[in-house]
């Protein structure tokens, strides 16, 4: 075979369909019909003397040969897309541009949120997709299949992305949250207190939670009488309960009107929840990514801004700020594996 005989085009497609391993759900994601997305899977076959999708039960595998060409293939399509598609330079008036972005709920209602708000007026063009962190954020990150991840520092160690780079963008903590009306709605979250009344537990779909985690290691008794797979959720189900839940304070500050409830300062040892941007190092570069960039580390730093909730000090002395960290420094991940 030889490259002349390669439709660069069908590369485009074999990408999807080595990302979705679904004829269908490729075709979606080329905005293609299913049967033009089949005629180029059979081109590919021919051309690569390789079946790469086979039958596994109900579903579709990649055979050993398509494994092998995930990297490869994603390396070129992101080298041609960001070296000879894309547009030297970047402005942000005029230019139309789609970001694939990974974040949680919480992310998307305190950073997201007002970035958007911020680019309705300085880039009316472009366009942010917000994904769920899903059970394949990782790989999506080393494969270059997403602009940017907003992931808990927590959830990555420095060994899983080797070949990307992070920002840190915000530092939260965690606080107690009942009903206004809750019997205990004036005191401190202990963990006498959390172990006598129902609790709300966190309960994110594929993972564990951080708070689930501190609060074992800390020996901490809990009687769970539901639970939520979203922060954004757990405040709006405390109203008219004795259930008490633990969420990040921003988020708490910012719906505490609207879900009637209160916030309590804690007690408890939990870490502060970290959170980083990460994103391919084939973008660091890239002028429109390196913008975007810039637009969510500025709208973390307004973030300082907002007036804290009273929540009681942990000294004792009387209500005041807990105001999370934001950092501007980005960089790279260490390269060593252990």
């Amino acid at each position: 075979m030889k490259l002349g005989q390669v439709d660069l085009n069908l590369l485009v497609v074999l990408d999807a369909l080595l990302r979705e391993q679904n004829v269908t759900r490729a075709a979606e994601r080329l905005h293609m019909t299913q049967p033009a997305t089949s005629t180029a899977l059979a081109r590919l076959r021919k051309v690569l003397g390789d079946p790469l999708l086979v039958k596994q039960g109900r579903h579709m595998q990649l055979t050993p040969r398509a494994e092998t060409l995930i990297e490869p293939v994603r390396s070129v399509l992101a080298t041609i897309e960001q070296t000879i598609v894309r547009p030297p330079g970047f402005d942000p008036a005029r230019d139309s541009r789609v970001f694939a972005m990974t974040a949680s709920d919480y992310i998307g209602v305190v950073l997201i949120r007002p970035l958007l708000s911020a680019l309705a007026s300085l880039a009316p063009h472009l366009r942010l997709d917000l994904g769920p962190i899903s059970e394949r954020y990782l790989t999506a990150l080393q494969r270059d299949e997403m602009d940017l991840a907003v992931l808990p520092d927590r959830l990555v160690a420095d060994d899983d992305l080797a070949d990307c780079s992070r920002m840190p963008v915000i530092e939260d903590r965690f606080v107690g949250a009942v009903w206004k009306e809750h019997p205990r709605a004036e005191k401190r979250l202990t963990a006498e207190l959390l172990a006598a009344h129902p609790y709300l537990a966190y309960q994110p779909p594929g993972g564990n939670s951080l708070v689930e985690e501190d609060l074992d290691a800390a020996s901490v008794q809990r009687r769970t009488e539901a639970t939520a797979s979203t922060f954004t959720a757990m405040p709006f189900m405390l109203a008219e309960t004795e259930l008490i839940a633990i969420i990040p304070e921003r988020l708490g500050r910012r719906v505490a009107d609207g879900a009637d409830i209160v916030l309590l300062e804690t007690d408890i040892d939990l870490q502060p929840l970290r959170q980083s941007a990460y994103w391919h190092s084939r973008r660091d570069a890239d002028p429109g990514h390196r913008w975007l960039r810039e637009q969510l580390l500025a709208v973390a730093h307004a973030q300082t801004a907002v007036a804290p909730c009273d929540v009681p000090r942990r000294d004792g002395r009387g209500t005041g700020p807990a105001i999370p960290r934001i950092h501007s420094v980005y960089f790279r991940p260490p390269r060593h594996r252990h």
